[in-house]
């Protein structure tokens, strides 16, 4: 099947169509924004929402050909994280510093959940790079109740709403300070899944405490994982060796694996079909292709960018893009 991805990286956004197993780039826009994570809308696929790092937030209503400044009350201008909840259509995103607005129009007006700002460990929160500023890197809305909200923050833990982001708690009870992403589980929102750079912690309480969840990974700085949308006991995980410091100093680079879960999390199996070389970028995404879930995507950064593809549930990978610029967001389109 040949399908068409949208691939945002450091240097804009790009599409890549599917031609006879091969992938040909063409790019979309937002140069010179910085990285680029972009998502669909919930009930119209031609329009595109797109956080960059450096210009805000735009919007697409032409499938990418051109874009609209909707940064307009956001007061921070690095955008690292967006997501749309599946049924009501709100809109978050993510801020550095860590902050995150809400928009229910579509991105016309947006509303700052303040009460995150109050929180007497927001002074903890910090980043290793210059100028030390934490991010909110990922956000998990969950479908069934809108008013539920995860956040990971890099640097300083995990932020939870019950109230659809008017109040706000510091979750730090079992997870690592370097948050990456969190998820709900959909068929039981007790169970929610944090990745860090320490490695993946496990909740079975709505997120009130937070447990161990390494089995079988030898590697501990983590991407997102995905779900698998036909059977949410499997899960997909994508994982570098070591702290980005490394990395750069070494000739294996991030040394990156793939992991499959089958019993949402409690445990993982290493994937190693098709990757005879070492995988030197670090995975920053994933994607499942929603209508063939057998088949997803990993994106990676650091020295360049580069997309990995399983098309039989991650008994083999095969790198379909590369070199690019660093790879921030992947979206399957059919």
């Amino acid at each position: 099947m040949e399908r068409t991805l949208l691939v945002g990286t450091a240097a804009g956004l790009f599409e890549a169509r599917g031609n006879g197993g091969a992938y040909e780039m063409r790019p979309l826009g937002l140069q010179g924004k910085g990285f680029v994570a972009v998502i669909a809308d919930y009930k119209d696929p031609r329009r595109l929402y797109a956080g960059t790092g450096k210009g805000g937030v735009f919007r697409s209503d032409d499938n990418g050909a051109t874009w609209q400044d909707i940064t307009g009350t956001i007061l921070y201008k690095p955008i690292f994280s967006v997501a749309q909840h599946p049924r009501t259509g709100e809109l978050y995103v993510g801020t550095e510093p860590s902050s995150v607005f809400k928009s229910t129009d579509g991105g016309d007006t947006w509303v700052d959940c303040e009460h995150l700002k109050t929180l007497p460990t927001t002074r903890e929160w910090t980043f290793p790079n210059p100028p030390h500023v934490s991010h909110v890197k990922e956000i998990a809305l969950l479908a069934d109740d809108p008013s539920r909200i995860f956040c990971a923050v890099e640097e300083g833990w995990l932020l939870r709403s019950n109230d659809g982001g008017k109040t706000w708690e510091n979750i730090q009870d079992g997870v690592d300070f370097d948050s990456h992403s969190v998820v709900y589980m959909p068929d039981n929102p007790q169970v929610i899944i944090a990745c860090t750079g320490q490695g993946m912690f496990r909740s079975t309480d709505g997120g009130d405490h937070f447990v161990d969840a390494n089995q079988g990974l030898n590697r501990r700085y983590l991407a997102p994982i995905v779900v698998r949308p036909d059977n949410p006991k499997v899960l997909y995980a994508a994982a570098s060796q070591g702290v980005p410091p490394m990395w750069f100093s070494r000739p294996q680079g991030a040394d990156a694996g793939f992991y499959r879960s089958e019993n949402q999390g409690v445990s993982w199996e290493e994937l190693r079909g098709g990757v005879n070389d070492v995988i030197q970028g670090a995975p920053r995404c994933m994607a499942v292709d929603a209508e063939h879930p057998d088949t997803m995507f990993v994106g990676t950064a650091i020295r360049e960018g580069s997309v990995w593809m399983t098309e039989n549930g991650g008994e083999s990978f095969r790198q379909i893009l590369g070199p690019l610029p660093p790879v921030r967001s992947v979206l399957v389109r059919q």
